[in-house]
């Protein structure tokens, strides 16, 4: 609520709690139905065991689009089945999108919508980043703005059960505030729609990426913390060039790579000179 309160945030923001009757001084409503009007966006800062409930009455209420802290979606419910294969379920039946579960959230600075629970907020600028990694987020986030490094969106996919790289790149290929893409991969689920999607989108906006689990050990790591398959890092490593994507081999190499397109000038046309010493 702070963060969505001192990004300055034009739109409607309404906090559902029957616990309070306001947070951060604005008015409190007790449950979903009682909401005035229909939401753009739902940010679910809640316990796992609440969201079946929730995600069934915001898909009731019509409410498209829905941004999931929670990092426990893995608890088998009653049922059986996991709490995040019932509400992605109930998402899907209804139309409703979903970032994440185990995200940081979703910030844009040029709407001045910070939907997050991150400590610090990113400026503008023509870059975007998205991530499978929180860490990732706050170390990149810390570091930006200690070099006055903005961003046009700033996107922490958590698990991806539903929004995904693919349909991000899509998006951001065509965003008008949008030069540049950077990309923190774990794991991938879809092969072939992340190579169509970041094969669309290279030739449109330049793309890095930052591959994380490149050993044995890492691997299984990344496998765990997205739930994505093990896959030898050759294999990304090709599939990166294929789509004309460049890929970066550490965070070292990353913000350096952040810091040229950031000071560099676009360039125009095919005349490129490249000065070397190898």
């Amino acid at each position: 609520m702070k963060n969505l309160l001192l990004g300055g945030f034009e739109g409607a923001i309404m906090p559902v709690t029957p616990r309070y009757k306001s947070v951060s001084g604005v008015l409190a409503y007790r449950d979903i139905d009682s909401l005035p009007i229909v939401p753009d966006v739902a940010i679910l800062c809640t316990h796992a065991s609440r969201n079946i409930a929730l995600f069934t009455q915001l898909a009731a209420k019509g409410v498209k689009s829905v941004i999931v802290l929670s990092a426990d979606m893995h608890e088998t419910s009653s049922t059986g089945e996991t709490v995040q294969d019932l509400c992605v379920g109930i998402a899907r039946s209804s139309g409703m999108r979903v970032l994440g579960p185990n995200s940081l959230g979703l910030m844009l600075p040029w709407l001045n919508f910070n939907a997050s629970f991150s400590p610090v907020s990113p400026q503008k600028g023509k870059i975007a980043f998205i991530s499978q990694s929180a860490a990732m987020c706050t170390t990149i986030l810390d570091w930006a703005n200690d070099k006055s490094i903005g961003f046009s969106a700033f996107i922490s996919l958590g698990n991806a059960v539903d929004i995904d790289f693919a349909d991000l790149l899509d998006h951001l290929s065509t965003d008008t505030h949008t030069e540049a893409i950077l990309l923190y991969v774990d794991s991938i689920k879809d092969a072939r729609r992340f190579m169509s999607a970041a094969r669309g989108a290279s030739r449109n906006r330049r793309i890095l990426v930052l591959k994380g689990g490149k050993t044995v050990e890492g691997r299984k790591a990344a496998q765990a913390h997205t739930g994505g398959s093990d896959t030898l890092d050759i294999i990304y490593d090709s599939a990166i060039r294929r789509t004309g994507m460049l890929r970066v081999q550490n965070s070292h190499e990353l913000f350096a790579a952040v810091e040229t397109l950031t000071h560099s000038v676009p360039l125009r046309g095919e005349r490129l000179a490249i000065i070397t010493n190898g």
